[in-house]
Parts: structure tokens; C-alpha cells; sequence
């Protein structure tokens, strides 16, 4: 198995058709590009440190075997296996996503998460609420009040005010706009960005995000806090116990903290009534601004060394201390920056990518309109906007509404059905009904075309074609050689009997030496060691008795022809005893093993794998026999010179 290592890290799927390049040979009539073959022989050849496998010869045998194999796989249609499909179709979606976006717009996305997560912003903001699909007067009536509030705002109203009277945020009326410090990923990306691009006791022009349009004021920024981990004692009222025990309890803990009487993990084990980090010590899981309620986060932050505790102090949920464990400030950028894609690609920035993408794939796969969008409107009833709508089934329905790249037809139909699962709860918003279907026609086109994009990534891009290929090759062999190979060696137990049987003699044990060898430091020990041997102590014996000397036994089974057998003159149920460096060695032969050929159980596993050698031999004559493999000698010699040494 183990020559097949170059191979597997080699295989790559030939772009180069047979006309672009010379036919090599050909495996069951099907011809192997020249192209093929040597791009698979030279993508790893650097990286193999076994001459023999980089062989040119060699590597030939491997290749037609590698080819055999897979033909045999595509005769017996393991492409078509649900598994190796589901597989397949699950590996294509998590590599086409970088094929989904534009790649230099989320690189730049992820740097720009990186420094903003170096600095917190505390904010403010007012909020007028409209919301993404409203009508044209809706939203217009909705950036005039915004407009005004932020027209007083600059002219020097108290922005708190402002805020308590105007926003409709419903915390609003409680903490006047302020919603204290943020970081990256804790808004909606263009309140985010509103955020940091604003200076410190500046207000921000509106700007609108899918809950409606803001103003936000930037009160402070400071150096992000980064996450931390702490530990904490909780303790809750219930009904069985009077006002005020669990405050009573909390300060006869906290006391005995102070006081050193106790450790803090013992007494959240002990009197913490978060059963869940009791067990723990208390200990709970790092975490970072805005992730904990007000009062606690800000009593975790304000530990500055750890192992400090806080005093005493009450949230909704009880009274508690927290004790700091450990700091995390920001990481560096290697360290984070795939975790920082992932939630790029996961938060709606990520559309910035995809929206750039797209004009590219509108340019590249143009859509012609060959039906009317009036026929579409004629269609959507009132029943449309209290989700009672059916789908049409006129003729109409199938004819073409769009075409995509003059391949792809897109129907009345689809766009119907794309509708059907997107109808209304609001009577009211019928008066919209163009401008809503509109929408919709749009968002459709976009993501028509994104699936047509989607499903052409191997025809658009070799490398993925290639990716895909190999894969899928590679999912093909495994399985045909489990079947045929390895699975077929461990649950075929009268095969694997009669293979040992016609071959035991290969495992037959040599006459082995069974030798206790003591280690220690002082010759006086080596000596009692070598009496108490004598006697007959066993290994377990010996290392019961001399634990305090720190003495080191083995016991292993030596042939004739190991160093130790030929350099000491071993006698049975005697010892020697030889000085090393500054160690005293202790040899005890235990007794001479004759020569044995073992039962099938005690070389299970070296017969198992040369089992598996045998029946995939076994497997490639029949293949050979099966699938015809014709050499062009002319090309083979010419890259055989190329590459001899």
C-alpha cells in the first residue's frame, strides 16, 4: 500500500485532450494523453524521497495500475453510488464557495474586521424605523424625519433627548439611544461601519440598514478589551428562603475569600448555585464584550491581574462574585484570520463580494428577455398578499420568460413558484403590488443567473474541473479497493485461513532469547537485583521491590543475531552484569524460545496485509486480462530519455 503514496499525491485530471497532446496509450481502448501522464509524474516529484518511486519506470507500473483500477471502477458504475454522489455533491458546494464571491473584496473585508476588532466604540443612536420593501412615500416620509432629527442634532440639541423623543428603537426610552460599546460583528454591517468611520463626539449622516435609517453619535473609542475568562459565585433566592439570604450569603463567602479560608474553586463547588459551572470551579467559558449582562461584564472587566475578585454585587439573575483567570487581547492576524472569513462570508458584508461578482457573470452570461412582465402582474391577485395565492396553470405558465447565456430557459413557471413561496400577510401593501413584484423579478434574475454561474463552474474554471475530477477518482478508487482489497481481506475469514495456511512458513519465529534487562545507578542494587533473578523473581517482582531506586526493566525477546545476544554470553537462569557510562546493567536470561511457526491469532496482522498484497495482484491480472493496455512505444521511450538518469 505504501507504494502507492506518490501516486495518490499525484493524481491530477488531464486538461489536455489526446489531440492537444500525444497519446501515451491506451487502457481498454480509451486513450491516456501523454499530458496526463507526465503532469501526474512531475506535480510531487520533488517532494518524494524514495528514488524508486521516482523512477520513471516505476512510475509507470503505478500509473497503468492506478488506470486499471479506475476503469474497472466506472465499468462497475461506482459513480453512480448514492453515498459517493452525496459525498461528492457535499465536497463541490464547500469548493465552489470561493468561486462565489469575489475573493479580493472578502480579503479586504477580513482585514478591515481586523482592525476594527483592535478598538471598541461606545454609541449612540436614533432610529426611524421603514422597512426594506416599503412604498416610495413610506420611505421618503422616513428620511425627512431622519433628515430633521439630524439637522438638530448638529445644531446642538442634546442628542440623548433627541433620541429618548424621536427614536424607534424601544430601548430608547430607557437608555436615551446608548447602546454602550461595540465591536466588530455586533451591528448590522453599515451601522457598523457608520461606527467606526465616525470621530469621537461626532454625529454620522443617515444612512439606512434593513430596520430602517439612523443617526449614530460616537461618545468614546478606546483599545478593544479583547475576551476574557473568569470564574464566578452565584447566589439566588428562592422560594423557601427570606429577603435577603442570598445577599447574606454572598458576603459570608466573600469573608471567607478575604480572609483566605478557603479557595474560590472549593466554594463555588460548594455554595455557587450555577450548577453548572460549580462543577467547574466556577469557571466559565471566555468571552468578550456585550456577551454577558451589563453589571457583570463590567464587574469582570474592571479585574485587572488575575486571580483578583471582585466584591459583591447583584444582577437580575442573583449576587455574585467574579474572580479574573486570564486575559485574551486581540490575537494577531494569522491566528484569527480564517475565523474571521468564515464570519465574513457568514454576515451580510459578504454580499459586497457577491454583488461584484455578479456584474462580472452579468457581463460574462448576458439574459435576454423573451416574455413580458405585465403577463406576470396580470397574474397576482389580492389572494397574493393574505398568502392564499395558487400558482397559474394557463398554457402561459411553461412558455419562456428569460433566457440566460441563449442556453438556459427560464419559464413563467419558475418564477411563479419562486413567488408562490414568498406571498404576503398584508393586505394593505396590494397598492404596491408593482413596485413588490418588481422586486421580486429582480432578486429572481440575480439569483438565476447565480445558479447558472453556480452549475457552470466547471466549464468556466479547469482548475476546479481538475479539483472535481480528482476527488471524484479518488472516492471511486477508495471504494472499489475496499470492496475488492481491503474489506473483502478482514470479512473473508476462510480466505484469510487458507492464504496463512498455504504460506505459514513465511511467518515462522526464529530460536528467540527472552531477556530481562534492569537498569540502575548503584552496583550494590545491581547485584541484589541479580541474585533476586536467580531465585526466579519475575519482571513484576523486581519493580515491586526496588520502586524507591528508580530502576528501569524490560523484558523483550532477542534473536541471535541482535547486538546484545552476540556481545554477551547469556546462559539460561543466570545473570551478567556490565557497566554503561554511569549505569549498572542487569541481563537475566529468562529461557530460549525454539523456532515456532505461530498460530494464524498471534500474526493476524502481518498476514492480513500480505493478504491484502495478494488479492490485489490478484485483482490486476484478471484487470489486465479484462482491459487491454496498448503502449505507443515511440512516445514512451522518447519521455523515458527524458527522464532516465
Amino acid at each position: 500500500m505504501k507504494r502507492y503514496a506518490f501516486l495518490i499525491l499525484s493524481l491530477v485530471a488531464a486538461i489536455m485532450s489526446g489531440q492537444q497532446s500525444p497519446e501515451l496509450m491506451k487502457i481498454n481502448g480509451k486513450p491516456v494523453s501523454l499530458k496526463e501522464f507526465e503532469t501526474m509524474y512531475t506535480k510531487n516529484l520533488d517532494l518524494v524521497q524514495d528514488p524508486a518511486q521516482k523512477d520513471i519506470d516505476n512510475y509507470m507500473q503505478l500509473f497503468t495500475r492506478y488506470k486499471l483500477e479506475l476503469e474497472d471502477a466506472y465499468q462497475k458504475k461506482y459513480d453512480t453510488i448514492p453515498q459517493l454522489q452525496r459525498e461528492l455533491k457535499s465536497y463541490r458546494k464547500d469548493l465552489a464557495k470561493k468561486y462565489l464571491a469575489d475573493n479580493d473584496i472578502i480579503d479586504k473585508l477580513v482585514k478591515e474586521a481586523y482592525e476594527r476588532m483592535k478598538t471598541d466604540v461606545h454609541v449612540a443612536h436614533i432610529l426611524v424605523q421603514v422597512g426594506a420593501d416599503a412604498a416610495p412615500q413610506d420611505t421618503l416620509r422616513a428620511y425627512k424625519k431622519i433628515m430633521a432629527i439630524y439637522k438638530k442634532a448638529q445644531a446642538g440639541e442634546d442628542f440623548s433627548k433627541l433620541a429618548q423623543q424621536n427614536s424607534q428603537d424601544p430601548s430608547a426610552k430607557d437608555n436615551k439611544g446608548d447602546l454602550d460599546y461595540i465591536n466588530v460583528f455586533h451591528t448590522v454591517y453599515p451601522f457598523e461601519t457608520a461606527a467606526y468611520n465616525t470621530p469621537v463626539g461626532k454625529i454620522s449622516k443617515p444612512f439606512r440598514t434593513r430596520f430602517g435609517y439612523h443617526i449614530v453619535k460616537v461618545l468614546d473609542k478606546r483599545p478593544a478589551k479583547g475576551e476574557i475568562e473568569v470564574a464566578h459565585i452565584v447566589t439566588m433566592n428562592n422560594k423557601k428562603d427570606k429577603e435577603g439570604d442570598a445577599k447574606t450569603r454572598i458576603f459570608n463567602i466573600y469573608e471567607k475569600l478575604k480572609n483566605k479560608q478557603d479557595t474560590f474553586e472549593n466554594l463555588a463547588r460548594k455554595f455557587s448555585d450555577d450548577k453548572n459551572s460549580a462543577r467547574r470551579g466556577g469557571r466559565l467559558r471566555k468571552f468578550g464584550i456585550r456577551s454577558m449582562i451589563p453589571p457583570f461584564e463590567k464587574a469582570a472587566f474592571a479585574l485587572k491581574n488575575p486571580g483578583d475578585f471582585s466584591k459583591p454585587f447583584q444582577t437580575r439573575y442573583g449576587w455574585h462574585i467574579v474572580k479574573l483567570l486570564k486575559k485574551y487581547p486581540v490575537p494577531a492576524f494569522e491566528q484569527i484570520k480564517a475565523m474571521l472569513k468564515q464570519k465574513v462570508m457568514r454576515d451580510e458584508r459578504s454580499k459586497m463580494g457577491k454583488e461584484k461578482l455578479l456584474k462580472r457573470i452579468e457581463k460574462q452570461f448576458p439574459i435576454k428577455m423573451t416574455g413580458n412582465l405585465d403577463v406576470v402582474k396580470n397574474h397576482i391577485t389580492k389572494d397574493f398578499f393574505i398568502n392564499k395565492w395558487q400558482i397559474p396553470q394557463d398554457k402561459s405558465a411553461d412558455q419562456t420568460l428569460f433566457v440566460i447565456n441563449n442556453d438556459k430557459k427560464v419559464t413563467y413557471k419558475d418564477f411563479y413558484q419562486y413567488l408562490y413561496q414568498r406571498q404576503g400577510h398584508n393586505p394593505a401593501t396590494f397598492e404596491q403590488k408593482e413596485q413588490i413584484i418588481k422586486k421580486f423579478f429582480n432578486r429572481f434574475k440575480k439569483d438565476q443567473l447565480f445558479a447558472y454561474y453556480n452549475n457552470h463552474l466547471e466549464q468556466i474554471y479547469p482548475d476546479f474541473a481538475q479539483t472535481m475530477q480528482e476527488y471524484k477518482n479518488g472516492l471511486m478508487l477508495f471504494r472499489i479497493k475496499s470492496d475488492m482489497v481491503w474489506d473483502k481481506s478482514i470479512k473473508d475469514t476462510l480466505g484469510l485461513e487458507q492464504f496463512y495456511k498455504a504460506h505459514k512458513f513465511q511467518y515462522k519465529l526464529p530460536k528467540r532469547y527472552d531477556v530481562i534487562m534492569v537498569q540502575t545507578n548503584d552496583k550494590k542494587t545491581a547485584k541484589k537485583i541479580a541474585k533476586d533473578l536467580e531465585k526466579g523473581k519475575g519482571k513484576e517482582d523486581i519493580i515491586k521491590k526496588y520502586k524507591a531506586h528508580k530502576i528501569l526493566v524490560k523484558e523483550k525477546d532477542y534473536v541471535a543475531g541482535d547486538k546484545i545476544i552476540q556481545k554477551h554470553s547469556l546462559k539460561t537462569g543466570k545473570t551478567e552484569i556490565y557497566k554503561d557510562g554511569k549505569q549498572y546493567v542487569v541481563l537475566y536470561l529468562k529461557q530460549i524460545k525454539p523456532e515456532e511457526i505461530p498460530d494464524l491469532k498471534a500474526v493476524k496482522g502481518k498476514v492480513t496485509n500480505d493478504y491484502q498484497n495478494y488479492l490485489e495482484e490478484q485483482w490486476l491480472n484478471a484487470l489486465k486480462k479484462k482491459y487491454p493496455v496498448e503502449i505507443n512505444e515511440s512516445v514512451w521511450q522518447q519521455l523515458r530519455k527524458k527522464y532516465k538518469k
